[in-house]
């Protein structure tokens, strides 16, 4: 990021602080910004509040449920006892009141009645939101139009590296066209005054020429009959000719190579026959 980038992000952000508390100042003199303040401040304390009695009260519950269920287990019978009538009716009364207290525990708690907040009480806490939200908001912004910045610089730096490889790619393309042009050229020269033979080779290095991919060319005629007796009969090339079968020997010279081996014969019997004749003159 650059120098300027980053003073101008410091200069807004301390500019940023007397500004949030100007518009906190004017919160509390304003009829209608002072209203927007005070309900923005009673909305906020009544979801706060249910959030923390919500957890408060999942607690309570929760725990009244467990000891519900732990006091129904209790008067449960585990054994089969001989009681009498008094002592079974207690205990019926008890197993009831117990069920009684399981399903009070169950059912879902009434919404708790919040108590708001005084207005003044409301309009410092909406004020305090309303800058603070401001100075997020600015800081929030900041740090996104530095990160698009950076993409965008990334970018463009890709961009213009790609297109510089693109002409780099074509100015040598077209480099080694004109060298290959006037490669032939010379060759023609030398075919013009009787200095090319059929075993002459290229000017040019292997690196220059080698790597040039054979455009696709269009396929010849079948030769008629009078392709075919010509054919016998010895012709004269031109310098250009001549020059260009130099060309395609090379290059079939070189795609030729690579699969050209030279394989000892293997022992037989004619090599101990060989050895054999020897051994007998001697």
């Amino acid at each position: 990021m650059s120098l300027t980038l980053k003073l101008s992000s410091l200069a807004i952000k301390t500019l940023s602080k007397p500004i949030a508390n100007h518009i906190k100042a004017q919160a509390r003199e304003h009829e209608r910004f002072r209203k927007i303040c005070v309900s923005m401040a009673q909305a906020l304390h009544r979801f706060d509040m249910r959030l923390r009695l919500g957890a408060v009260r999942d607690t309570a519950a929760s725990q009244r449920r467990a000891a519900a269920e732990a006091a129904l287990r209790k008067h449960k019978p585990t054994s089969p006892t001989v009681k009498t009538a008094t002592e079974a009716k207690a205990e019926e009364e008890a197993v009831a009141k117990a069920k009684a207290a399981a399903e009070e525990a169950a059912k879902p708690a009434p919404k708790p009645h919040i108590r708001p907040l005084s207005e003044s009480k409301a309009i410092e806490s909406g004020a305090t939101f309303i800058s603070e939200a401001f100075l997020f908001i600015v800081g929030g912004g900041l740090i996104v139009f530095e990160s698009f910045r950076s993409r965008r610089k990334e970018s463009t730096r890709r961009e213009d590296v790609e297109t510089r490889l693109v002409e780099l790619e074509k100015s040598e393309k077209a480099a080694r066209e004109a060298l290959l042009a006037v490669e032939k050229e010379l060759l023609a020269q030398k075919a013009k005054h009787g200095d090319l033979s059929k075993s002459s080779s290229r000017i040019l290095p292997r690196e220059v020429w080698d790597v040039e991919k054979p455009t696709e060319e269009a396929q010849p005629d079948e030769p008629g009959w009078w392709g075919w007796v010509t054919s016998y009969l010895p012709v004269r090339q031109t310098p250009e000719q001549q020059a260009d079968s130099v060309i395609r020997g090379s290059s079939n010279t070189i795609k030729e190579a690579p699969n050209t081996t030279v394989t000892a014969p293997p022992p037989g019997p004619a090599s101990d026959n060989k050895t054999s004749t020897q051994t007998d003159k001697a």
